[in-house]
This record gives structure tokens, sequence and C-alpha cells, in this order.
């Protein structure tokens, strides 16, 4: 795998902060959340301020597997490469895509990078994660739809002395008056120091500094200190200003995610406002999604319609973001927009209905876990001479599919080790399997399958569990596959929509 980067190197700006719960738990699957953690701070809740009078406030709840945490963007690209490193790979700095091309068995690219030099590469398959001028994007030939919200903002990453607690989201509304138009500036904490946040406003048309065909620049410290401070609290004062940008709001989003050995994610694909901080968030999901699927194709063994499934799994989701971002931000700029919910966890999406996900009950609307759902966690997992328990979630991800069942008997014990065998005939050893046990279970351990006892009943009850149930875990965390009992029919359908049969 070879990843470059037209930038020399990294930057050191804010830019994204918000790191939803459902990207925490994929730096979990990474090795990488409690460093993410240590490196940022926890939003408490969100805090209305209208006319400078208490408006509408919220507390996050502490029931969720992670919270919202505040994370500078290159934090999170640091730790994201760190990652990288320990896993023997290396970013490519100061190298550009100039074209490619794609042959009969693969993608033949040309780059150049520093001091003129240049390289051609043969690749099976190419990603663009190359941003809203993607190279990638337009050498696939397809195009962003969509349009421009009209105003122009700014954000401003600075120090602020104000008597407000620190760790909650702030949103200051103004109302009209005079020759002044409503206005709401948002203010987040960014770590690194107790006093240092980021806000982001509409950008008054006085301020707006730009020349014909030129980019805007961002209006200096004191510009922004004049048109900021009467938007915040009476006594507030601005300092140290760290980074400051403006930019444009679009609503865009790509006609397909692939084409061809060619595949979009992040803002190659889609482009959307700000609200609720889901755009990294997405773009690292969007990846999530295409990794293993393409791992599967580099090995040979992925099935005729797996690719395909990134662009119809993921576009759906992008749509739906674009679409709620847009309604979210015409709502705020009007001053109505209504406190962030479970949507912005984004531990909502799922793929019910993929063409590549299978759920013996038939019915995808059907209420409770189904498969295409993301799984969730279950604690209180023991297993002998163990002396900690264990939780659902460590025993997942890490590159592989994971089969599991709920077992009161040695009878599904005996199904589940021979389904197993067809799990792996299929998919190599990127598969693991294990069998979850009633808490007052005495079905003993045994050789050929690990047993976790349900010690607190907290799997039982968040699955809905019965005796036969099992689980085949995509390697991003989704349900690829439920049967109520462990049917080696069932499960060999399923792997035929992610993987080639295998000679016997």
């Amino acid at each position: 795998m070879l990843l470059v980067d037209k930038m020399h190197e990294r930057t050191f700006f804010t830019k994204a902060l918000g790191i939803t719960a459902r990207t925490l738990e994929l730096f979990d699957d990474f090795g990488i959340v409690q460093d993410a953690i240590d490196a940022g701070t926890w939003l408490y809740g969100v805090t209305t301020f209208n006319d400078g009078a208490p408006g509408p406030s919220m507390d996050i709840p502490d029931i969720l597997p992670f919270g919202s945490l505040s994370l500078a963007q290159y934090e999170a690209e640091r730790i994201l490469e760190a990652c990288l490193h320990r896993h023997g790979g290396t970013v490519d700095y100061g190298w550009t895509l100039t074209s490619f091309d794609e042959t009969a068995d693969g993608v033949h690219a040309e780059l150049s990078g520093p001091d003129g030099a240049t390289r051609s590469v043969e690749s099976r398959f190419i990603v663009g994660c190359d941003g809203g001028r993607s190279a990638v994007r337009s050498g696939l030939e397809l195009s962003l739809e969509g349009g421009q919200f009209p105003q122009t903002f700014v954000l401003a990453d600075l120090e602020i002395d104000w008597n407000l607690p620190r760790g909650r989201f702030y949103r200051f509304n103004l109302s009209a008056g005079g020759e002044r138009p409503a206005t709401t500036l948002v203010a987040v904490p960014v770590a690194g120091s107790v006093r240092r946040y980021r806000l982001s406003t509409v950008l008054p048309d006085a301020l707006l500094h730009t020349g014909e065909g030129e980019r805007p620049t961002p209006p200096s410290f004191d510009e922004i200190c004049a048109f900021m401070t009467p938007l915040l609290p009476e006594g507030t004062r601005l300092d140290t200003m760290h980074w400051s940008s403006v930019y444009r709001v679009n609503h865009l989003i790509v006609s397909s995610y692939a084409k061809g050995r060619g595949f979009l994610a992040g803002d190659a694909a889609h482009m959307h406002p700000p609200v609720g901080g889901q755009g990294l968030n997405t773009g690292l999901q969007d990846a999530y999604n295409l990794a293993w699927k393409l791992a599967l194709a580099q090995r040979g063994r992925a099935s005729a319609g797996l690719l395909e499934s990134y662009s119809s799994e993921r576009r759906a989701v992008g749509l739906d973001l674009v679409e709620n971002t847009s309604r979210a931000l015409n709502e705020t700029l009007a001053q109505r927009s209504p406190l962030p919910g479970m949507r912005e966890t984004q531990l909502l999406v799922t793929y019910r209905g993929s063409s590549i996900v299978r759920d013996e009950r038939g019915d995808p609307s059907q209420e409770g876990i189904a498969a295409g759902d993301r799984v969730p966690d279950a604690g209180g997992l023991r297993r002998t001479y163990v002396g900690l328990p264990f939780r659902l979630h460590e025993r997942l991800g890490r590159g592989r599919h994971v089969l599991f069942c709920y077992a009161a008997d040695e009878a599904v014990l005996e199904a589940l080790v021979e389904i197993g065998c067809l799990a792996k005939k299929a998919l190599g050893e990127a598969v693991s399997c294990f069998a979850i046990v009633p808490k007052d279970c005495a079905l003993a351990d045994r050789e050929d399958m690990p047993l976790l006892h349900d010690a607190d009943g907290e799997f039982a009850a968040t699955f809905g569990a019965a005796s036969g149930m099992t689980w085949l875990i995509r390697p991003d965390g989704y349900i690829g596959w439920f049967g109520p009992t462990p049917s080696p029919e069932g499960l060999e359908a399923a792997l035929g929509l992610i993987a080639e049969p295998t000679a016997a």
C-alpha cells in the first residue's frame, strides 16, 4: 500500500474538532482510543444563550460507550499516523497525483514530488481521500452535485477569559436589531489550555477581504475581537489567537463513491455543513467500510458484488448526512437549531437492506438488533482463570470477521464448531469464533471453541439472546449475518455475498 499526501508535512491547525462515539469505537479497534482521549477534552453538554439570557441546555449522559470528545484535527492526524507507523506504514509527503489510468488488471498512476521528482506506480486500486478538489474524483470523471450557502464563515482558535464553566459547547444567539442581522456564534473547547476555544460564526460583509478572483483572507485579530466580543457574555476578553480561517459551506455529494478500480472517501465524496461535527468522522467511517472489502479483494477472496457494496452502503449515509446537516445549518442561522441527540453520535448508522448482509428472519425492518446494524457492546463476559471481565467489542475487529453464538447446550456448540470451519474455509485466517454461554450454564471449557460466560446477563439482555442465536460480525463492527440457529446453509449463503466460493 502506498499513501501519498501533497502537503509537505502535517499542518497544525484546529480545523475539525468533534469526535463522535462511533469514531471512538473505531479508535478502540485500532488501539488508539486512550491516546485520543488523553489528547482531547470531553464535552459535558450544550448551553445556549439568547441575547445574553440562558436558553435551552442539555447535559450529555454518561450512558453511551463513549461520550463526545473535542480533539483538534492535527492531534487526530498525529495519533492515526503513529498507529500507521506501528503497523509498518508510512505517508509519503510532498507527492502529488498528476494522472492515472485503469489498466486490464490494475491502475497506472503518475506522481510528481519534491524538487521535480517523478514516479510511476502500479497498483490494484486507487482511493481518493484528497478532499473537495480531489484529483482522483476528477480522474474518475465523477462530479459533486449540490450547491453552496451564500454566507462566508469564520473560525478563530484563541484564548478566552470569561466566567463560563469549562467543558461545554456554547451557542450564543443575538437577535437582529437596526441594521444588524441576527447572528449566532458557537464556541467549542480545545484541549491544551483551559482558556482555549474555537469560535465560529458568519463573517460580516465588511470584513470579507478579497480581491477579484482571489480567495478571501481571514480578518485580523483586532477585527475578530471587534465583531465577536459583543456576541459573548459581558466582560469576556479574547486573547492569543492561534489560528483563523474563512470558508464557504457546501452541500454536495458525488453520484457514486466508486467507478471501476477507483474509490472516493471523505470530502472527496461528500461536503456538508459542519453542524454536529460529523465531517471528519464520516470520512473515517467511509475508509473503515472500504478497507476490509479491499483487503478481501487484494487476497483474491472478494465476491463479485463486495466492492460495489461500498458505494451503496456509504452513499446512503452521506446523502442523509448532507441533507440533515444542511437542514440543521438553516435552523441554526434562523436561531431555532435543536439540541444535538443520538443522531450525532453516529451509533445509529445501519446497513439494513444492504446487498451483502443477510438476516434469516427475512424482514430488514423488524425491531431489535438485525443484520446490517452496528453490533452493540456488552460487558461482564468472563473466561475461566482470567481475573478481569471482557467487553464484547474487545473480541471484535482487528481486521477480522467474528462468528459467535449464544449457547446453552452441547448441541449448539457442536453446530458452531461445524459452521466455524465453513467461515474459515471462506475467509481464511481473517476470522475468529467463540461462544457466549448463560451465566449459570454448566458447559465446560473446550479446546476447539473458546467459551465466554455472560456473568452479569448483560449480553443476553442487550441482544435478546436465546440459545442458538448466531451472528457473523464484519471487520467494521456491523452484523453481516444473523441466524436464529447456527445453520450451515444460512452461513454459506451469507458468506457467498462477500467471498468467492473456495475449492473443496
